[in-house]
C-alpha cells in the first residue's frame, strides 16, 4: 500500500511525545462539536417538558443541568474513541494529522483510558439523574457511532447516510431525559437534524475531498469525482428538509412564526444547495456549509421560543 510523502503510514507506529498535555484532551474532546450536541438535545429536552409553568422549577433546571453534561460527556467519548481508530488516516490528511492522536502527543492507552471513563460517566449520570431511556438512547449513540459508522467510513460512501442516524439522537435523548419517553416532536427533531446533516457534511466532504482520497476513504465525493450524485444528494437533502421544517406547525407544537422562518430558512437553504448543483465550485460548497451553519440554530431556536410563546 502506497502513501502520500510526508504522512505518517498507517503501518509505522508513532512515537508518542514524553508528557502529556490537558490541551491536548480538550482537543480530542472536539469541543465545538459537543456544543451543538449540547444545543441540540437541549432542544429536545425543552420540547420534552410540559408547558404548564410549574414544571419550571429547580429540580427540572437541575435535570437540565445533569442532562447536558451526561449527553456531552457520552458525545466526547464517542468522538475519542473515533480518533482513536481514525489516528492512521487522520496522519495522512493535511487538516487532521497534527491531531493529538496522529501527531503522537497522547497515546493509545491513554486516550482508550480517557473515552472510557467519558463514556461510563456520561451514560451513568443519565440514568441517575434523568431518566433509564436517555441512558440507553445515549448507550446506543455511542455504539453506533463507534462500531458501525466509523469502521463503514473505511469501506463505503453509505457511512454518512449510516453516521447521521447517531448525529440526529442528541434531541431524542434530550426529550427523553425530560419525559421519560418518546413523542412526535422528538422524531420530528430527529429528521430534521438527520436531513440536515447531509448537505451539512457532503459540503464538508467535497471541500476536503483530496484529503480523504489521500487518506483512502471513499467518501461520496472521493468515488464521484464529478460531483453529481454529490450535489444531487446534498440537493435532494435541502428538499426534504424543507416540508420536514414545517411539520412542528402542522402538528401544533410550534406556531406561526416559527412556520414563516422555518419556511424562508428552507428555502435559502435549498437555494444554495441549488447554487452547488449549477455552479459546482468549491466557493459554492463552503457557502452551503456555512448556511447549514446558521440554518439549524435559526430554526431550532425559532421552534422552541414560538413553542414557549403560544
Amino acid at each position: 500500500m502506497t502513501h502520500a510523502t510526508g504522512h505518517t503510514s498507517p503501518d509505522v507506529a508513532v512515537p508518542v511525545v514524553a508528557g502529556v498535555r490537558s490541551s491536548d484532551f480538550v482537543q480530542l474532546s472536539k469541543l465545538r462539536i459537543t456544543l451543538m450536541v449540547a444545543m441540540t438535545a437541549s432542544m429536545g429536552f425543552g420540547f420534552g417538558v410540559p408547558l404548564s409553568l410549574s414544571q419550571y422549577e429547580a429540580p427540572l433546571w437541575w435535570k437540565l443541568f445533569f442532562m447536558i453534561v451526561g449527553t456531552s460527556l457520552s458525545c466526547m467519548g464517542a468522538g475519542v474513541m473515533n480518533q482513536i481508530y481514525e489516528r492512521h488516516t487522520d496522519g495522512l490528511m493535511i487538516r487532521t494529522r497534527n491531531r493529538p492522536m496522529p501527531a503522537g502527543r497522547v497515546s493509545v492507552t491513554h486516550a482508550s483510558l480517557y473515552a472510557v471513563v467519558l463514556c461510563v460517566l456520561g451514560v451513568t449520570l443519565l440514568a441517575l439523574t434523568t431518566t433509564t431511556l436517555a441512558a440507553c438512547l445515549a448507550a446506543l449513540t455511542i455504539v453506533s457511532y463507534v462500531l458501525i459508522y466509523t469502521p463503514l467510513k473505511r469501506i463505503s460512501s453509505v457511512s454518512t447516510i449510516v453516521g447521521a442516524l447517531p448525529g440526529a439522537l442528541p434531541p431524542v435523548i434530550g426529550f427523553a431525559a425530560a419525559r421519560g419517553e418518546l413523542g412526535k416532536e422528538a422524531w420530528v427533531l430527529f429528521g430534521i437534524l438527520f436531513l440536515w446533516q447531509l448537505p451539512h457534511f457532503l459540503a464538508i466532504a467535497w471541500l476536503y475531498r483530496e484529503d480523504y482520497a489521500r487518506a483512502g476513504l471513499p467518501m461520496l465525493p472521493v468515488v464521484d469525482p464529478s460531483g453529481d450524485s454529490t450535489f444531487r444528494q446534498s440537493l435532494l437533502g435541502c428538499l426534504a428538509l424543507l416540508p420536514l421544517g414545517l411539520m412542528p406547525t402542522m402538528l401544533k407544537f410550534s406556531g406561526l412564526v416559527y412556520f414563516f422562518v422555518a419556511l424562508v430558512s428552507g428555502l435559502a437553504f435549498l437555494w444554495f444547495a441549488f447554487d452547488l448543483v449549477r455552479k459546482r465550485g468549491r466557493e459554492q460548497a463552503r457557502t452551503l456549509f456555512f448556511a447549514s451553519l446558521i440554518y439549524l440554530p435559526v430554526v431550532f431556536i425559532a421552534m422552541l421560543l414560538d413553542r414557549v410563546r403560544s
